[in-house]
Parts: structure tokens; sequence; C-alpha cells
């Protein structure tokens, strides 16, 4: 029988990986503070457990999925946190969004209970999460990598090797700044649309199928134009990864002024009212600037 695999962040994202992980055979152990989600995962075939810590006893392999920082420091550190365990040999594969520097501090207080890390953030929302199909951008040492490839596969369709450990969430705030700036764009386009009296479904169709075409066009654009902003991947979160992405830049001195200027906008969609919403609600804010009642 396969070791189990212990996993921690059974959100939006997480839960469909975890999912995965069942499915591909392997025994998995989890933890949550939702009683809700804690019976549908043992109904599952997983077992549940009440702490990191517990988690980490009874898994040599870890992936946590959480969404921030801080949510990964409460799961890492304290008398219930995975450094607490004996965990010898020990691998935490974190498909957090975070930082660079904020994965090595991660890493050095795993390191301290014996147990190594990769960063293995993930694109591809929560169809993806939930198909398997996630693309995953893993940063850390090839062996570490290898170890952890039967999960990563489980977990996703694209695997990618980005470079020593930290060079995901570089990577990963690469992703995050490109689609804000084309989602930026798709805002504007559908503004642009509607204020000359275009349908902004045949706007999208079309340019979808030319230069201007991208999956925010095709996927973002549309959940705006659809008013299906509820749930999906929160403005504050994307508000928090480009904050990452220009903090990336101030520690290298670089200018940034793309980057910048979508922090400020979903920034003030957030401060709108939007932040539990779709990031795609960033076209609320955007009918907020023209003037007109968000078309919700």
């Amino acid at each position: 029988m396969a070791d189990p695999i212990g996993f921690i962040g059974l959100g939006v994202m997480g839960a469909g990986m975890a999912r995965n992980i069942l499915k591909a055979g392997l025994p998995l152990v989890v933890t949550t503070t939702s009683p809700e989600k804690a019976e549908a995962f043992r109904a599952e075939g997983a077992t549940v457990v009440a702490t990191p810590r517990e988690v980490a006893a009874a898994a040599r392999i870890v992936v946590t999925c959480v969404p921030d920082s801080p949510a990964l420091q409460g799961v890492v550190e304290g008398d219930s946190g995975l450094a607490a365990a004996d965990w010898a040999d020990g691998l935490l594969i974190d498909c957090s969004t975070i930082a660079p520097s904020e994965a090595r501090e991660a890493a050095a207080r795993i390191g301290a209970a014996g147990a190594r890390m990769i960063d293995a953030p993930v694109s591809g929302g929560a169809k993806g999460a939930t198909d398997g199909t996630l693309t995953i951008m893993v940063g850390g040492e090839e062996a570490d990598i290898e170890r952890a490839r039967p999960v990563l596969e489980a977990m996703g369709k694209n695997i990618h090797h980005v470079g020593p450990f930290g060079a995901g969430q570089t990577i990963k705030a690469c992703n995050q700044l490109m689609v804000a700036v084309n989602l930026m764009g798709a805002c504007e386009a559908v503004a642009m649309a509607r204020s000359g009296g275009v349908d902004p479904d045949v706007m999208r169709e079309v340019l979808s199928t030319g230069a201007a075409r991208s999956g925010v066009l095709e996927m973002h654009a549309k959940r705006y134009i659809d008013k299906a902003l509820d749930g999906g991947f929160r403005a504050e979160l994307m508000r928090k990864d480009l904050g990452i992405a220009a903090t990336i830049g101030a520690t290298e001195h670089r200018a940034q002024p793309a980057t910048t200027l979508a922090h400020q906008l979903m920034t003030a969609a957030c401060n709108a009212g939007f932040a539990k919403k779709d990031s795609a609600a960033l076209g609320l804010f955007y009918d907020l600037m023209n003037g007109a009642e968000p078309q919700e």
C-alpha cells in the first residue's frame, strides 16, 4: 500500500486537489476546521485528524494550499504545527501563493524539524483543480521534486521544474501579473464595446479568434459579462498576489508600471466592496469609474 499523503487547506482550490490525490489511489490524511468538510472527506475515504502536527505524524509528504503567508505560518508553527512533529525525512509541497522570501522562512522552520520543502504554486483555477489539469510551477532540489512527482501529477497536468527553491513563487508572480494586466484590458474592452452599442459577448467572441485572444478574455471577461462573480479566485487574493509581484520588483530595483497600476486598480476594486467577489469583478470597478452602476 502506498504511503499516506497529507493535505492542509481544503478551500476553493485545495478541495479539488486533495480529491484528485484520493482518485489517484493515494491514501489521504487531512485536517480542517470545517465539520462539513471533515465529514465529506471522511466519507470519500480520507483520514481526518485534528491538527497539522497530526498530519505530519501520519504522512511523510504533506501538501499545503492556504491563502497567504500568515496562514502558512499558522500551519507550520506552534505546538500543533507541522514543525512540532517528529518529521525527519518529511517533505512539504507548498502550493500556496506567497513571496519567495516568505517561502524561504517557512522552509527554514520546516528544516529545523528535519524536513524539506519545495514551492509549487498552481495556476488553472477551481476548474483546473477539480479536473486535475493544473499547471504547477515547482522550485526546489531535483531529488525532492522527483519524490513529490506522483503527488504533483495527481493534482496537475503540466508540471514544470522552474529552478531552485523560490523560483516557483517568482514564476507565479509573473503569471498573476500577466493575468491582471490582461484583465485590465479585457474590462476596458467590454466598457468600450458597451459604450459603442456593441454586444460585449460578440466583441469577446470575435477577439478570441484573433491576435487579442487570451485565457483572460475567454474566461474572466465572460464571468464579468455574465455577472458570474460569486466564488472563484477572490479579488482580495489577486490584490495580495499583485502585492507580491510589486515587492519582488522593488527588491530587485525594477520599474514595473504595469504591476503598480494593476495593484492599485485591484486594491481600489476591493475597497469599493468587491473584495470577496471573483477577481473579474474588476469590471464592476470600471463600471463605477465610467459613471455607471455596476452591472452585477
